[in-house]
């Protein structure tokens, strides 16, 4: 079943916990080449996709989603789902730590019950955050549907400004000025979107996609900006994207983007939803998906199996050097 992030975070914290079974908590960040989130924390990956550490032990019975790195690769922002809290009930929070461990922290914590954070997206300048926010909507005791925005937070004053709603899954250019993100209709996806940094207020469509994607989900840019990649499953049999076929339902595929919109390629099938994460070269991508942490070379569009195991039947992974 294709599904929102925040709706991820939501399965995957009554269903898991990463306390206990995985590697213990050793500052391995600093010597990791991935950081992979999952049911096991942040767990650090060396060139190899092995195991070596998680980067901080986080609290029992709480799940780690969507990390990004900051602009100056030491540290990096992750939703973060918990037990109920006895004042704000159930939701996600956003947390920071550096690579070494250290400076654990809250960024944005959730205000009331079924209200989650997700997505973070340093700006390049690391004063502000961009973050995703669903809240459920509820009439007479009845949950009736959900909001979905994105919001800025300046960092240094904890400031939450809307900048566009009905949207999901950010990702901002390396230079700052755009964001492009998954518009969303009745909270489905409807297309990528993309919005002016900081000042917003001109959204509007980036991608067409309505008549091409029943799903689609974390759009990236690539270090340079030239590329966006992104997964999603196709609608039309018979219809071609970049020369391969466009798929109807499961697998999903990867595909690419020029930074303009205009120019539209599949790099293969991934077998599920995945989050793709950018090599800091941009000539790779690396995703996790159906057991196995695979890295395609952009080449080529060649994917080689890094490791496979249980631990990699799904995960959200950073490309940290």
């Amino acid at each position: 079943m294709k599904r929102s992030i925040a709706t991820a975070l939501m399965i995957v914290a009554a269903c898991t916990a990463p306390s206990g079974g995985g590697p213990d908590a050793t500052g391995a960040g600093t010597r990791a080449t991935f950081v992979l989130a999952n049911n096991a924390g942040l767990v650090a990956l060396d060139a190899a996709c092995k195991p070596i550490g998680r980067i901080v032990e986080l609290p029992s019975q709480s799940a780690a989603a969507t990390p990004s790195l900051s602009p100056d690769r030491t540290k990096m922002a992750f939703a973060l789902t918990q037990p109920p809290s006895k004042t704000t009930g159930f939701g996600s929070d956003i947390f920071e730590v550096k690579l070494d461990g250290s400076g654990f922290r809250a960024l944005v914590e959730h205000e009331a019950e079924n209200v989650f954070y997700a997505s973070p997206r340093y700006d390049p300048t690391a004063n502000a955050l961009y973050v995703h926010k669903r809240a459920a909507i509820v009439r007479n005791g009845q949950y009736v549907g959900n909001t979905d925005e994105i919001l800025r937070v300046d960092l240094a004053t904890g400031q939450r400004t809307t900048l566009v709603s009905d949207a999901s899954d950010p990702t901002i250019s390396p230079d700052g000025k755009r964001m492009v993100y998954v518009h969303l209709k009745d909270a489905l996806p409807d297309g990528l979107w993309v919005v002016s940094l900081p000042s917003g207020g001109d959204a509007r469509p980036f991608l067409a996609t309505r008549d091409t994607f029943i799903y689609l989900q974390t759009p990236r840019f690539s270090p340079s900006g030239s590329d966006i990649v992104f997964s999603a499953a196709g609608r039309q049999t018979g219809a071609t994207l970049g020369g391969r076929p466009a798929h109807l339902g499961i697998p999903s595929e990867l595909f690419l983007v020029t930074g303009d919109g205009t120019k539209l390629s599949s790099l293969g099938p991934t077998g599920d939803d995945v989050i793709p994460a950018w090599s800091p070269d941009a000539t790779k991508i690396a995703y996790v998906g159906v057991g196995t942490f695979t890295i395609m070379t952009l080449a080529d569009q060649k994917a080689t199996v890094c490791a496979q195991g249980e631990q990699f039947f799904f995960g959200d992974p950073l490309w940290v050097r």
